[in-house]
């Protein structure tokens, strides 16, 4: 899952014309994938980052419709195993979306906001979502209340912080914006449909 969500972000790195990419991978911590030169745009940003778990995305629908095949087959157990991977792809990639800086849903986010107000309601919009599939899933609120309090804090904390490029990035264009903010209402949408849907079946 890590290996898939990291060649999304290289493949994107390609894709806007970075010549190398290469991953790391850091043990119990996930990995990162690098490009090869500075970025160039806003847009630049937010795409490289939202394919990580964009990506990941085309996966989920595969796991559940092979699951059910399997299931309609009388294979019970690879069912529940590939219903527990499109969850844990789901969960994971989902987790990505999380509106904290160096997480891919924040990094997106300060890329198509116009403006700090728009970033917070952005933000809180986001996080609530985030918060709602949980509850869904089946987490209990004392968690979703603790984890909705941490990510509300550091979402505040690093919404002005953040490496400084070296030079200028290109603005985004209206219509990029508002196609990246599609992309990632449908990322979201594609990897929470997979989280709920893997919690019923192994429920």
């Amino acid at each position: 899952m890590v290996a898939l969500h990291e060649l999304g972000h290289m493949a994107a790195f390609r894709l806007t014309g970075h010549r190398r990419a290469r991953m790391i991978f850091i043990p119990l911590l996930g990995g990162i994938a690098i490009g090869g030169r500075p970025y160039d745009s806003r847009f630049e940003v937010a795409f490289v980052a939202l394919m990580g778990a964009g990506f990941s995305a085309f996966l989920v629908p595969v796991l559940i419709a092979a699951s059910g095949f399997a299931n309609g087959e009388g294979h019970r157990l690879a069912a529940m195993l590939l219903a527990t991977l499109a969850g844990c792809a789901s969960l994971f990639n989902i987790a990505n979306l999380v509106p904290v800086w160096k997480f891919d849903g924040g990094q997106v986010l300060r890329q198509i906001c116009p403006g700090p107000a728009a970033l917070a309601l952005a933000s809180f919009l986001l996080l609530s979502g985030l918060l709602a599939l949980g509850w869904l899933a089946g987490f209990t609120p004392s968690f979703l209340l603790i984890a909705g309090a941490v990510f509300s804090i550091l979402s505040l904390i690093t919404m002005g912080s953040g490496v400084k490029p070296r030079h200028e990035l290109k603005p985004i264009k209206a219509f990029d914006r508002l196609a990246m903010a599609g992309a990632l209402l449908a990322v979201f949408a594609i990897h929470g449909y997979g989280m709920l849907w893997a919690s019923a079946q192994l429920m």
